[in-house]
């Protein structure tokens, strides 16, 4: 497969990977009405919504004003504890949210990713019995059994979701089925600081960007299950050699059976003291 290190990816690609990702995805107007959400976001809200004032809380109270003032000042947010609450205000989840503003003036838009407050993780070790009841494998099978919200992604949102892609405030790339680098945003290719040289990273192989190899190839095996990976501990690896401590929710975008390719979105691990996942008993050798 040839890549075109300066392409982006195509208008199908961006539905799914926004549509079908596993951490939630909202766009806004500047005020906080929705332009577009996500299957995933409905699971964090419990429901749809047509504007995130009442949504979203934090401390118990509608932080929406707060937030836009926060992102009114200084453009983004990343990692804010936050609660989406249901309509009714009856059922709650724990989150932590990401943000950035694109544009100016009242065509400006807000794009959020949030990703689930989880006290487990996918893949787990290959000497423990996968428990369909943990937190991790109940997140990711609400997302896959959740249906199309009134405001998921179409070709109509086609310059919503180019933008979004291109200043995403986490890290997506798409892996194909030989391990290569498809694509990779502007904000995953700097978190591995190839901003200056992208055409060393997009194209090449993931295998690149992994402190821990064994960890890597365990999840290339699990490539034919479509495995996801949920709220798992990482390095990878900078340019420069440096480690990376990332957190990682990816899943697969397959059809009839067939996996075409990898929706990774990435953050920076917000404890990156804790002690990096594995999927052996022993850890995988570095």
């Amino acid at each position: 497969m040839t890549v075109d290190n300066q392409s982006t990816p195509t208008i199908e690609q961006l539905i799914d990977v926004v549509g079908n990702s596993s951490v939630g995805i909202t766009v806004t107007d500047r005020s906080g009405a929705v332009l577009l959400h996500n299957k995933a976001q409905s699971v964090l809200m419990h429901g749809e919504a047509d504007h995130l004032r009442g949504r979203i809380l934090v401390d118990g109270k509608d932080a929406l004003t707060d937030l836009l003032a926060q992102l009114e000042k200084n453009g983004r947010l990343e990692n804010v504890r936050v609660t989406y609450q249901s309509a009714d205000g009856t059922q709650n989840r724990a989150s932590a949210v990401n943000a950035v503003v694109a544009g100016a003036g009242d065509e400006s838009r807000i794009h959020w990713v949030s990703r689930p407050e989880l006290g487990e993780r996918l893949p787990v070790s290959n000497t423990s019995t996968e428990d369909p009841t943990s937190d991790a494998a109940a997140w990711i099978r609400a997302v896959d059994e959740r249906s199309n919200p009134v405001l998921t992604p179409t070709k109509e949102h086609d310059s919503v979701l180019r933008e979004f892609y291109e200043v995403a405030p986490v890290a997506i790339h798409l892996i194909g089925v030989n391990g290569q680098v498809m694509h990779a945003n502007p904000a995953d290719v700097a978190l591995v600081e190839y901003s200056a040289t992208p055409g060393e990273y997009v194209g090449q192989h993931i295998r690149k960007i992994y402190e821990d190899q064994g960890l890597l190839d365990d999840f290339l095996s699990r490539w034919d299950e479509d495995s996801p990976i949920i709220n798992f501990r990482a390095n990878f690896v900078t340019r420069d050699g440096a480690p990376r401590p990332v957190l990682i929710f990816s899943t697969a975008q397959a059809a009839s059976g067939q996996v075409s390719n990898t929706r990774c979105f990435v953050f920076n691990d917000p404890e990156p003291r804790r002690a990096r996942d594995t999927v052996s008993a022993f850890g995988w050798p570095a």
